[in-house]
């Protein structure tokens, strides 16, 4: 049988509670305390270019030409495709790394 305890033996254990509740909390506040923070890596940019590129139909590199060359890249398209009316080309814009200065 249980015995059913009186209201300051209550009163005394919620107190107790209480303070290992506060204690735990206090626990973890110091070890948030002392944890480093990580360092993050910064992201490096990478620069990218557009080039305009001619393949053929297996998807070889023909050409390639700067963004700005765009009417030389299209005659040098509709000249192979003159040259060569078997094989299929076409032309693409391309993103390619940009060559570091540094």
């Amino acid at each position: 049988m249980v015995k059913r305890a009186s209201s300051k033996e209550r009163l005394q254990q919620m107190a107790e509670e209480a303070e290992a509740g506060e204690e735990l909390k206090a626990e973890k506040k110091a070890k948030k305390a002392t944890t480093t923070k990580k360092k993050v890596a910064k992201s490096v940019i990478k620069r990218e270019k557009v080039v305009w590129k001619i393949f053929d139909a297996s998807y070889k590199e023909i050409a390639s030409f700067p963004y700005s060359e765009k009417d030389e890249a299209f005659a040098k398209l509709e000249e192979r495709k003159q040259k060569k009316s078997t094989t299929s080309f076409f032309i693409n814009e391309v993103k390619v790394p940009m060559a570091d200065d540094v």
